[in-house]
């Protein structure tokens, strides 16, 4: 697959980069992402849901260049297991490397507030390590997150975490030592930024990014297994099982002797207890049997969960269009019933006007009486005509007061109707530039002058998708 011809398949620019953000459940990755590209990073908000597992955030840096931020998932989901989070992670990088779009790197978040890397966040920068493999440490960025909660009186234990995390081989000693870079997010956009910006430099400087996992699945025709990723999964499942086999053990043997001595409630909790970890057991035994999968089948299994996805995006983003452009119509239905009041007003004015030239024409001539009847009648005339001139007047100003309100109500009617077509048009343009990259990733999409444009022959879930992922494999 030639690289120029992929990237124009799929609308990206040449400059055009990956960056991914990876690290514990509560690192602060979301949160990360959102002060460096300044969208609303949550449900509803990300090219890709949390059921799915992968954020896609895009943004412009420049004219010809556009960021793609990744929010993956922790290999601590409690909601999922690591195989799962594993297989997700390994496709979505793959695709990428498949499709030759640029990984600029990754930056990998650390709680600055942990008192000690515990064994969760251990397994997570193990299983971060064997994803990326040594060769790749250069274009990592390490970044301690939460030195905003850590108040001064604490800044010193800060400092002394940190230390200790970079000198220690088995945290990040090794990273540091092959290339990879420490930096510290204190929680606001310009240092977050700059964090993008060192990944950036290690890109420009160095080329792109590519990983142990990209390199054994898709240049190395390895099963998820034989990866090293996948031997490390294996290995802490093999741990967890001999731990609930132990366990399964022990509660048996004390539920037999319960039932020796005829406690049949304390029986009856220790079996429901075994029983529990037997099923943890099975779900071990079947998390371990999911990893045997080639990329061609994973990219069978999860192609279909990212047409689906993309399918829905197009909808909100059909909807969105539609939400934008009844705004649209209504701003100009507020602007055409301000012309037609602005020329009604108009109209009476120059009515008004011709009358009080009328009126001021038929004084100057009840002036101009010679007799001093004619005075006195043209003197009680002239109060006449001027108090009706003075009412006239004063009903001028109060409609030109009554004006000036109207003209302000609508200007700042169209000023709030115009802040939520930009707000919404933000949305849609910040969505729809994710959206030739989310087609990619799915198989299914092309992206022309900015938006997505399904094959229908690709759009079918099933056989057709998992032809067009042999070949390419192939």
């Amino acid at each position: 697959m030639d690289s120029d011809d992929t990237l124009e398949s799929t609308g990206l620019l040449p400059d055009d980069v990956v960056i991914a953000v990876m690290g514990v459940t509560g690192a602060g990755k979301s949160t990360f992402i959102e002060r460096v590209t300044g969208q609303n990073v949550g449900v509803g908000h990300s090219l890709m849901s949390h059921t799915v597992g992968v954020g896609i955030y895009a943004y412009q840096v420049s004219p010809h260049r556009r960021i793609y931020l990744i929010d993956t998932p922790g290999f601590d989901d409690t909601s999922r297991s690591d195989t799962e989070v594993l297989k997700e992670v390994a496709f979505f990088l793959s695709q990428i490397y498949r499709y030759h779009i640029q990984l600029a790197g990754i930056v990998y978040l650390h709680r600055i507030t942990d008192n000690r890397v515990s064994g969760t966040a251990l397994k997570n920068l193990n299983m971060f390590k064997k994803l990326c493999g040594p060769e790749a440490f250069g274009h990592v960025v390490l970044a301690t997150s939460m030195w905003n909660a850590m108040d001064s009186t604490l800044a010193e234990v800060g400092v002394k975490r940190e230390r200790e995390l970079v000198t220690t081989a088995s945290f990040w000693g090794t990273m540091h030592k092959s290339g990879s870079q420490v930096a510290r997010w204190t929680g606001d956009g310009w240092s977050a930024q700059g964090i993008i910006g060192k990944i950036i430099e290690m890109h420009d400087r160095s080329g792109k990014a590519v990983l142990k996992i990209q390199e054994q699945l898709v240049n190395g025709n390895l099963s998820l297994e034989e990866t090293d990723a996948g031997m490390e999964v294996q290995r802490e499942i093999a741990a967890a099982r001999a731990k609930l086999q132990e366990e399964i053990d022990q509660l048996r043997e004390a539920q037999k002797e319960m039932e020796r001595q005829s406690n049949e409630t304390l029986a009856k909790e220790l079996a429901q207890q075994r029983q529990e970890f037997e099923k943890q057991l099975v779900d071990a035994n079947e998390a371990q049997e999911a990893l045997k999968v080639s990329l061609r089948s994973l990219v069978e299994q999860k192609t279909a969960e990212y047409e689906a996805r993309l399918a829905g995006v197009l909808d909100d983003q059909r909807r969105l269009t539609e939400a934008l452009q009844a705004k649209e119509a209504e701003i100009e239905r507020s602007r055409r019933m301000h012309r037609e009041d602005a020329d009604m007003f108009r109209e009476t004015q120059a009515q008004l006007a011709s009358e009080l030239a009328t009126l001021n024409r038929r004084i100057q001539e009840q002036e101009q009486a010679k007799n001093e009847l004619e005075a006195r009648e043209a003197a009680r005339r002239k109060r006449e005509l001027e108090e009706e001139k003075r009412a006239l007047e004063e009903l001028q100003e109060e409609m030109q007061r009554q004006q000036q309100e109207e003209e302000e109500a609508a200007a700042n009617r169209q000023r709030a109707l115009q802040a939520d077509i930009d707000r919404k048009r933000n949305r849609k343009q910040t969505r729809k530039k994710a959206m030739g990259f989310l087609g990619v990733v799915a198989g299914v999409g092309t992206v022309a002058a900015g938006f997505v444009t399904l094959n229908p022959a690709l759009v079918t879930i099933g056989a057709s998708m998992a032809s067009s992922s042999a070949r390419v494999i192939s």
